[in-house]
Parts: structure tokens; C-alpha cells; sequence
């Protein structure tokens, strides 16, 4: 056999391999939907992933501007807390809320390093419990988390109620995460949920969907 052609087996079994462990995860997400592990924390904020999603371009996207204050509902590593807090500008806010504590951490860490931690509020919270008012929050944000919780429909419920009338909810899913949702089912737990689509966009990588609070 040619070194060539020994190669190219050689890709096509990795390339195989790689699909197969994708697809298994994708089906564990599915029966048992959980966020990501720490391990995989420094991927959330790899250049890749950072320059594939945008954050600046997705919260534009979203309509955040200046003076809002922003929930980012499952907030990782900060890689959209940071950018959101930046865009707020000094009279706007951001609380930032994971279930996991060392992403937090990191969360902190960064935040406090880019001189931004008095704008970002963190909340070491699940979904379904969020400590915040009623009517208080303009934006929520959640980016590759909705396919991570399992119980959908309290999360939703929960930032309908912390939602302003008339604010926005922007979700954005990643195809190639083992817990991505499509879009029509995503439409379909929001629509359940009170909100109503107001835009969507995809990419090769990405879709967004934004959403308004339906009294």
C-alpha cells in the first residue's frame, strides 16, 4: 500500500472515529441534558469559538445598546459577559449566572482583569431560580445553554418572568456542540413559553434566534 493511500485511510478512520464520539455525545445530551464539564472550559473561550460566534456582532444582533441591563443565562467562561458588560457601557449592568462555580471563577478572574467587574453582578445559580425581580431585565441571553437544561420549560418560564414586557431574548446555538438544538424546536419551547420570533440568522456554524416577551 502506498504511504498516500495509508494516509488517507488513516484520515477517513480518524475522521470516522471523531463523527461516531460526536454523534454518541449528541444522543447522551439528548437523553441527559448537562452543561459542559470544567475540563472543557478553555475551548469556551478559544480564538476559534470566539471569532466563529462574534460576540460584539451576536449582541448587536440581539439589540443590546448602552444602559440596558443584560442576564447572560449560563454565562461559562464570560466570553459574551465581557464583551456585554463592555457595550453597557458605565450606567448599564450584567448579571452573569452559571451552575458551575470554576467557570464562575474564571468568569471573575477576566472580568476583573478587563476592569469590568463593577458592571457584571455573578450568580452561582441554576436556571429555573433566578434571583433577580420580576420585569427587570431588558436583555436575556443565552448562548449554547437552552439544549444543556433539562428541564426547558422552567428556564424559559423563569426568564419570561424576569423579562420586561417587550424585552428581548437572544439564543444562539452551535451545530457542531453535542447539545445543540434546531431552530424549530427552539421556536417551539419559546413559543410555549410566551415569547413570540421576532428574527433569526444562521451561519455554517451558528443559528440565532431573537425573541420578544409576550405579555
Amino acid at each position: 500500500m502506498s504511504t498516500s493511500r495509508a494516509l488517507a485511510n488513516l484520515l477517513y478512520t480518524a475522521a470516522g472515529t471523531l463523527a461516531g464520539f460526536h454523534l454518541a455525545q449528541r444522543a447522551l445530551q439528548n437523553l441527559h441534558p448537562a452543561p459542559l464539564p470544567p475540563l472543557f472550559a478553555r475551548w469556551l473561550d478559544h480564538p476559534w469559538r470566539r471569532a466563529s460566534l462574534d460576540p460584539a456582532a451576536t449582541l448587536d444582533l440581539y439589540g443590546l445598546s448602552a444602559q440596558m441591563v443584560v442576564l447572560d443565562l449560563g454565562c461559562g467562561t464570560g466570553v459574551f459577559t465581557r464583551t456585554a458588560a463592555q457595550m453597557v457601557g458605565p450606567t448599564g449592568h450584567v448579571h452573569a449566572v452559571d451552575l458551575q462555580a470554576p467557570l464562575l471563577q474564571q468568569t471573575r478572574q477576566t472580568l476583573a482583569a478587563a476592569g469590568l467587574s463593577e458592571r457584571v453582578q455573578l450568580h452561582h445559580q441554576g436556571a429555573s431560580s433566578l434571583p433577580l425581580a420580576d420585569g427587570s431585565i431588558d436583555l436575556a441571553i443565552m448562548v449554547s445553554t437552552l439544549g444543556e437544561i433539562p428541564d426547558k420549560v422552567a428556564a424559559l418560564g423563569a426568564l419570561h418572568r424576569v423579562l420586561a414586557p417587550g424585552a428581548r431574548l437572544g439564543i444562539t446555538e452551535e451545530w457542531l456542540n453535542p447539545a445543540c438544538m434546531r431552530p424549530a424546536t427552539v421556536r417551539q419551547f419559546a413559543d410555549e413559553s410566551g415569547f413570540q420570533l421576532l428574527h433569526s440568522h444562521q451561519t455554517a456554524l451558528t443559528h440565532h434566534q431573537i425573541f420578544i416577551h409576550a405579555p
